[in-house]
């Protein structure tokens, strides 16, 4: 289902992606958060995989694995963070393991292996009644953005690293932020300064999602990753580009929570959403070109902190708001401020 939204955006689709092989993925959200469906998705996609390998770039060898993160669980994150540096470290390959495929050619020995190549923060609450986590928080505020937030500082070392191995270039490592454009309807009073702020009372599912969206918008123009590409990315000259989106309108089935926030109304607006939205297929594909596109690469400067609406899309096209780097340090500061208080977890940049 491409829906009456998708008719008019730009397309990304699979044969548009370049070569992946030896790169790896970190993608939060992958599928709607209930265990049985994540490993159906990964089982389904290893079925592709295994059934279409040639080791050609069209059809490479590859595997997807699940995890299971509790998102409103801020300890459970910071493990999971530890996991993955773990997990997926540089090391060195001493038996020349080769690649899965027909024509493949095997690694010599001593060759660096692992590493951490897209992180993509996709996950998140759309439009629902508020609610509290594990910590305590407001719901929209620590998932979509605090437990990011705390995933991506916890990762960075190791996305650092990636980025120093040898043959790496410019845009080889991205941090891809799914954001959207109601970040356009943030109330317009806020400034990012106490936690009585993001844990406000409001009843307005749409106030909530929004505001929380802001906060992971497009870096260097709009909060969490331009803080990210102006205080860590761009100072330390490792080249790794954070760069946000905006999927379109998207049927992803989060949307039936418009039925819980709006009874009546929001059964009506559901039932629009179903024909109307784009197919989670085309949703994504704002998020890949961000990840993957070669003309990202070419220009990193030109996408470091972008906001792209669509794939390829014109630059610049944030709110005002979302552009403010006082808004933006103060996000970063209350962020730190609030892991210190709930875990202990000290976030040195």
């Amino acid at each position: 289902m491409t829906g009456l939204a998708g008719m008019f955006s730009n397309r990304y689709q699979f044969d548009d992606i370049p070569d992946q092989r030896g790169r790896t993925a970190l993608v939060t959200g992958g599928t709607s958060g209930i265990e049985e469906h994540a490993k159906q998705t990964a089982e389904s996609i290893n079925a592709q995989i295994q059934k279409n390998s040639t080791g050609s770039p069209k059809f490479p060898s590859g595997q997807v694995v699940y995890k299971i993160l509790d998102l409103g669980d801020l300890k459970a994150v910071e493990a999971f963070g530890q996991e993955m540096l773990h997990e997926l470290r540089i090391q060195t390959d001493e038996e020349g393991i080769p690649e899965m495929g027909m024509g493949s050619k095997g690694r010599a020995n001593g060759t660096k292996v692992g590493g951490l190549n897209l992180l993509i923060c996709n996950a998140g609450i759309g439009v629902a009644a508020p609610g509290v986590t594990k910590d305590g928080l407001q719901n929209h505020w620590a998932i979509n953005h605090l437990s990011h937030f705390l995933l991506t500082t916890t990762l960075l070392p190791l996305l650092q690293q990636t980025r120093d191995l040898p043959g790496a270039k410019d845009g080889d490592v991205r941090i891809v932020m799914q954001s959207s454009e109601l970040h356009r309807t943030s109330p317009f009073k806020v400034s990012f300064e106490t936690q009585d702020e993001v844990d406000d009372n409001s009843r307005d599912p749409n106030i909530l999602y929004s505001r929380s969206k802001l906060m992971i918008s497009a870096s260097r123009r709009i909060l969490f990753a331009k803080e990210l590409a102006r205080r860590v990315l761009t100072p330390a000259g490792d080249h790794i580009l954070s760069i946000a989106v905006h999927p379109g309108a998207v049927a992803t089935g989060q949307e039936a929570g418009l039925s819980e926030a709006y009874g009546l109304l929001g059964d009506a607006l559901y039932a629009v959403s179903r024909v109307a939205f784009m197919s989670p297929d085309q949703g994504s594909e704002s998020a890949l070109w961000a990840a993957t596109a070669p003309k990202v690469a070419e220009e990193p400067g030109k996408y470091q902190g972008a906001y792209l609406r669509q794939p390829d899309d014109s630059l610049g096209s944030e709110s005002g708001q979302a552009k403010d780097e006082v808004l933006a340090k103060n996000l970063w500061e209350l962020s730190r401020r609030v892991l210190k208080e709930k875990i202990g977890k000290d976030v040195v940049c």
